[in-house]
């Protein structure tokens, strides 16, 4: 399952000012590079605004045909209305061709496939190859800013052309430079570089799937990505947080006790993945064979992350969520702050389940005696998400027959609940 649109929506802004996180800006960089309705808004956000030109012709139609208008010269006003039209339109349309044809791309992910030394003038250029199975062209210039996450490959010996392995990298482009070619003799469109991360290397074993397909494995600086030997990328999967979930530091988490952090820590080594990683390999393979194309098929995302949800006087909320190819859900877990010893999420509330249950699906207008019924059979406490400001009850793909997709019902703190649940229990918000 790919970051969704709206998400990436969201981080726009965000990355557009350069002031989200490495790993946001290349979660979005590689969306962009995948998705064409929003690299159509990037663009529009990024491109310049045009002001002369449209807007003086707009103004000055406006005022002739309010001119036509006062002395009540309709047919001037609907001639004056008809060429603002057309002059808009023609202007309109000649700006966007010029952006079309004239703005390079700002950035681009890929793999480095060749690289290039001029003995004579000493250039060092790469052609990248990127997951929608397009070829560039990248210079290294003296400005040129190179930022490696692995110590094997140096910020140096990339502007020195120092390097042959199979590398992934992100970077930002300058300006249009003359063509490079490729080893086929293909001209290439070719840019300087401001910035180079060198984000990934190849492994030197690939992963054989069930039909005999060989998938390159690629380290990432916090994952691995699989993609297909002179092909797109199949699946980008981000190191999930468990085991390494991070405390220290954490607002809320300042005041347990070593042993508490260790306890929870434990915990989530002992959970580990919620999701069989082949499985979802061959799962996304499949997926691309239907796709027919790399230009059909977008690489998918794995990303478990654990992080801290809620906190009451007596308990510390944590939840998990799995975005995955084939899955998307969402665990809640409680810890006793003063061991870090997990809670039985019934020991939270002062009813059985089966009445919290019950309570919660009235709450929720749940009528319909089919959807009823399937969530009546689904209902699991461990499935319980608790946040400052709300309860949400989560039930995943499949376990509703009626439902396409994961299923959440959200919940104020309201009397239902708080009449239910102990006090110790109920989040600091309330």
């Amino acid at each position: 399952m790919k970051t969704p649109c709206n998400v990436i929506r969201d981080l726009l802004p965000l990355y557009q000012d350069s002031v989200c996180s490495p790993e946001s800006r290349q979660l979005v960089a590689e969306h962009l590079e995948e998705c064409e309705t929003c690299r159509a808004e990037w663009e529009r956000m990024s491109a310049p605004i045009p002001t002369a030109h449209p807007q003086v012709e707009e103004r000055t139609v406006a005022q002739a045909a309010s001119s036509a208008w006062k002395r009540g010269r309709r047919r001037a006003f609907s001639k004056g209305f008809v060429i603002a039209a057309v002059l808009v339109a023609v202007i309109s349309s000649l700006i966007g061709l010029w952006f079309l044809f004239h703005t390079p791309p700002r950035e681009l992910t890929g793999r480095i496939v060749e690289t290039h030394v001029n003995n004579t003038t000493g250039e060092v250029s790469y052609v990248v190859y990127t997951s929608r199975g397009e070829q560039f062209g990248l210079i290294m210039e003296e400005y040129t800013k190179v930022i490696s996450f692995f110590d094997a490959y140096t910020d140096q010996d990339f502007l020195d052309g120092a390097i042959y392995d199979g590398l992934r990298i992100y970077a930002e482009l300058g300006n249009s430079k003359e063509s490079i070619s490729n080893r086929d003799g293909k001209k290439l469109p070719t840019y300087s570089a401001q910035l180079v991360e060198i984000n990934a290397y190849q492994k030197p074993d690939p992963i054989l799937l069930q039909d005999g397909t060989q998938v390159e494995v690629w380290q990432k600086n916090g994952g691995v990505l699989y993609a297909l030997p002179k092909g797109p990328e199949l699946l980008d999967v981000h190191t999930p947080y468990p085991p390494d979930i991070a405390l220290d530091g954490v607002q809320g988490l300042e005041e347990l006790s070593q042993e508490a952090q260790d306890n929870i820590v434990a915990y989530y080594e002992t959970q580990g993945l919620l999701y069989d990683e082949l499985e979802e390999l061959e799962a996304v393979y499949q997926s691309y064979l239907e796709a027919g194309s790399p230009a059909s098929f977008s690489t998918c995302l794995i990303l478990q992350d654990t992080c801290l949800s809620a906190s009451s006087p007596r308990v510390i909320y944590f939840t998990t969520s799995l975005q995955a190819p084939s899955k998307y859900l969402e665990v809640g877990t409680a810890f006793y702050r003063d061991t870090g010893e997990r809670v039985d999420m019934e020991d939270l509330f002062t009813c059985t389940s089966e009445e919290l249950e019950q309570a919660l699906l009235d709450e929720a207008e749940i009528t319909d005696p089919t959807l009823r019924q399937e969530m009546e059979e689904a209902f699991d406490l461990d499935r319980l998400i608790l946040y400052p400001d709300l309860l949400k009850v989560g039930f995943e793909a499949g376990s509703l027959p009626s439902q396409d997709a994961t299923y959440f019902l959200s919940f104020d703190y309201d009397d239902t609940i708080l009449e239910r649940m102990h006090a110790w229990a109920v989040p600091y918000a309330q």
